[in-house]
């Protein structure tokens, strides 16, 4: 997704007009309206602004996530890792990703069950 898809599907989300943004932004409505049709590209300093308004990430802005609330917990770096490991796989391939990272985590759920019943046992 680009930019002005987000902007527009945010500004329906919550019911704000693009007048409305623009005024509480403090920037022109022909700005704002060049975003929303991509016919301008916002700053760095405007994108964090957007996200901020919206409660959102610049990720959700730029297109790179789907998920618009922003995590409450910070990942970690092996964590960073696998979600850059999962941006780099071609599309028709991730969900063979999800899948594979399912197995594992059952996989794992089973060895923990396994390890509390045998210390219930002792």
């Amino acid at each position: 997704m680009d930019i002005g898809t987000q902007l527009r599907n945010l500004l329906d989300q919550d019911g704000i007009s693009q007048k409305q943004l623009a005024e509480d932004l403090n920037i022109s409505a022909t700005t704002l309206n060049g975003y929303v049709q991509n016919r301008r590209q916002p700053d760095a300093k405007t994108v964090i602004r957007l996200a901020s308004y919206f409660n959102t990430t610049t990720d959700y802005i730029y297109g790179i996530s789907t998920v618009r609330e922003p995590s409450t917990i910070p990942y970690n770096a092996e964590e960073r890792h696998l979600v850059n490991i999962y941006r780099g796989i071609p599309e028709d391939k991730k969900p063979l990703y999800i899948e594979t990272g399912r197995t594992f985590s059952a996989f794992g759920k089973k060895k923990r069950k396994e390890s509390q019943k045998k210390k219930e046992g002792e």
